[in-house]
């Protein structure tokens, strides 16, 4: 194991809320640009928002009260610059599902800068808890409720920085390997991809297809029950095959997987393992807020360690 620059960590530890400020201000004049008709407000309040929004999620576990007081602290020592609306309108624009399409695409200005660097990449999914143990069939029974109510994060990232190119929060399991093939399109859309990886979940004839129709090579861990047929995809059987026959330089490049879990760990400690909202629109639109955030924290490990400098620190 290499021995962590001292130096180097502390040194973007110390600089991300700084520059996280630079991101927001960034982000900020993207929104401002952006077309905002489909939401129904002007683009400046909306602007608002989406800064408000950012910065609040930023910081788990804050109520949106004791949110908009913080926000009120950082436009009196003018670190930001917005209106701060009151926070029965902040939860409800957090909840409105039209915000989604302009997080979808806060999401993809924060990968953008990694496109250079970044050709392999793995996908997988995690559970982040909520608040709510809603179960209709229990509580008629009067039964005791055990299980928090659980949303399903698909997410690819890119397996040398972690940055997180595309993610989808689901109120329900399943999908997961349409899911996973509409990801191999929103990161080929960017990035030349060499490899992807996943574990058994996506061990598909399509997923491999997919993955081939993009110039890539698939690595999903193949399942004991397979007949030894290519059945009408040779990528398929070719990835199998090498698998039984060397499955040491396989696994070299199957568990790249592993970044993912890395890339989990790493939200979850900075910005929370669960979401407060209760209704699902404000549910997505809370955990995409984290995702966004967790990719300006890359991007400020890209700035010391690699020299990559994205738009807002130019």
């Amino acid at each position: 194991m290499l021995k962590r620059n001292e130096s180097l960590y502390n040194l973007i530890q110390e600089s991300e809320f700084i520059h996280f400020f630079e991101f927001v201000r960034y982000i900020s004049f993207l929104v401002e640009n952006e077309p905002t008709r489909n939401v129904g407000r002007p683009r400046e309040k909306m602007r608002d928002i989406i800064v408000c929004l950012l910065i609040w999620h930023k910081f788990p576990m804050l109520s949106a009260r004791r949110a908009r007081g913080l926000l009120l602290l950082f436009k009196k020592i003018k670190l930001i610059n917005v209106d701060i609306p009151c926070f029965k309108t902040l939860c409800n624009y957090r909840e409105e599902p039209l915000v989604q399409n302009i997080l979808g695409k806060l999401i993809e200005e924060s990968f953008k800068p990694l496109k250079e660097i970044e050709h392999d990449f793995a996908t997988d999914s995690t559970g982040i808890r909520t608040n709510l143990f809603s179960s209709w069939f229990s509580l008629r029974m009067k039964k005791r409720i055990r299980k928090r109510d659980h949303l399903t994060i698909h997410v690819t990232t890119g397996v040398k920085s972690n940055i997180t190119t595309a993610v989808d929060v689901c109120i329900e399991r399943g999908k997961d390997n349409m899911i996973m093939r509409s990801h191999v399109d929103k990161t080929a859309k960017h990035f030349r991809i060499n490899e992807w990886s996943g574990d058994g979940t996506y061990w598909s004839k399509e997923n491999c297809r997919k993955i081939i129709e993009e110039g890539g090579k698939p690595y999903f861990k193949p399942k004991k029950h397979w007949s030894g047929n290519s059945r009408g995809c040779m990528a398929w059987k070719k990835m199998n095959l090498e698998f039984q026959k060397n499955i040491d330089e396989f696994n070299k490049h199957y568990h790249k997987r592993s970044n993912v879990e890395s890339t989990f760990g790493s939200k979850k400690k900075l910005h929370g393992t669960k979401v407060y909202s209760k209704s699902a629109s404000a549910r997505i639109n809370e955990e995409t807020l984290r995702w966004i955030n967790h990719n300006q924290a890359v991007l400020n490990r890209a700035y010391y360690e690699w020299n990559i400098i994205p738009r807002f620190l130019e």
